[in-house]
């Protein structure tokens, strides 16, 4: 299901218990890691050749507490000229690249990109859960 960050926790305490007002992110992008990121700033994003974070837009909440992409999301093919990466997580961020980690996941199975494999997820298949 996911969890929050250390950071989007934080910014929650902020606005909702110390009344700061807290800007929202522009665009939140889905990031792909090789190894679980955590909450603060572990974990290995992924550096295949041609990689970038994606843009996501995403439903309101359901019944279930849960948001999904709203989407498909694809990814850039893994341009390695021989190296395979194995992707076990995902994380969202509000900036395309460095930026501040909102919320993780571990996918629900690895999936290994040879070169030349593209990764795209269909529409509602991310999954994010707010209990």
């Amino acid at each position: 299901m996911g969890a929050f960050s250390n950071y989007l926790e934080e910014k929650i305490v902020e606005h909702f218990l110390r009344n700061n007002a807290i800007t929202p992110p522009t665009t939140v992008y889905v990031a792909l890691f090789e190894s679980d990121p955590g909450e603060a700033t572990g974990g290995t994003e992924t550096t295949y050749t041609g990689y970038a974070r994606q843009s996501a837009t995403w439903t309101a909440l359901d019944a279930n507490g849960q948001t999904k992409n709203v989407g498909a999301l694809t990814f850039p093919a893994n341009g390695n000229a021989s190296a395979s990466v194995t992707i076990t997580h995902l994380a969202l961020y509000d900036a395309a690249t460095n930026g501040n980690r909102l919320f993780y996941a571990q996918l629900s199975a690895s999936k290994t990109l040879s070169p030349g494999d593209v990764l795209s997820f269909a529409a509602n298949a991310i999954v994010f859960g707010i209990d």
